[in-house]
């Protein structure tokens, strides 16, 4: 008696139980939601990259993530490209009479871009702004050559003619007239170094610069040499 009841109950359950959710009844409608969620995360995806492709203010591509800690001459430079090497190239291109928007910062941008190409263009090279081994030929071709000598022993702790106190780190540059704080890049060889006007000096004839001892090591002058020397003028 009971066991047919039961039985009898279990039938009923089976047959008219709770009724199944709408979701669980309508598989369509999920994959309805699973293609609108999808186009959503494509959608959100593509306004993102174009935000980070957008071009800046100059012309050029915005750069995104780290820039490289790279040296000048280690790798091919173009538009988009941010580095320590970057700005070596902004400052040589920046003391060049046709390129006074470069800026002075890591990013190679539009003006660094337009400054690129006329060079590559006034040298007979193929104008397209990428600055391979060829182009900085071209770009190291086109500083002044000077000779060099250096300082430091005996002067530690002094007062440069420009305010700033002399340490044995310090990187900078002597000469005779340029205003203090003038930028200059110097090439020797492979090496290349920004530094700023902090003294006067030298006073050997025929020499023109005079660095400080930390950037005769980090260029590699050990006596008095030629370099090549890419002024920024301050107008």
């Amino acid at each position: 008696m009971y066991e047919g009841r039961y039985r009898r109950e279990a039938v009923r359950k089976n047959q008219w139980g709770d009724p199944p959710s709408r979701v669980q009844g309508r598989p369509d409608r999920v994959a309805l939601w699973a293609v609108f969620i999808a186009l959503a995360a494509l959608v959100a995806a593509a306004a993102s990259a174009a935000t980070a492709g957008a071009q800046d203010g100059s012309g050029g591509t915005a750069t995104t993530g780290p820039c490289e800690d790279a040296r000048f001459g280690d790798r091919s430079l173009q538009l988009g490209d941010c580095g320590d090497d970057v700005m070596t190239l902004n400052w040589v291109m920046k003391s060049m009479s046709y390129a006074s928007d470069v800026t002075l910062g890591e990013e190679f941008d539009g003006p660094t871009d337009g400054a690129v190409r006329e060079l590559q263009g006034r040298a007979g090279l193929n104008s397209n702004g990428v600055v391979n081994e060829r182009t900085r030929e071209e770009i190291t071709g086109s500083m002044s050559r000077k000779t060099a000598s250096w300082y430091g022993p005996g002067f530690w702790r002094s007062e440069t003619a420009c305010g700033r106190k002399l340490r044995r780190g310090t990187i900078g540059v002597a000469h005779k007239r340029l205003p203090c704080g003038t930028k200059v890049t110097f090439n020797k060889g492979g090496r290349w170094l920004r530094a700023r006007v902090i003294d006067r000096g030298p006073f050997a004839k025929g020499v023109t610069w005079d660095l400080t001892q930390a950037a005769a090591e980090a260029l590699g002058v050990e006596y008095t040499e030629s370099v090549r020397s890419a002024v920024i003028e301050k107008k």
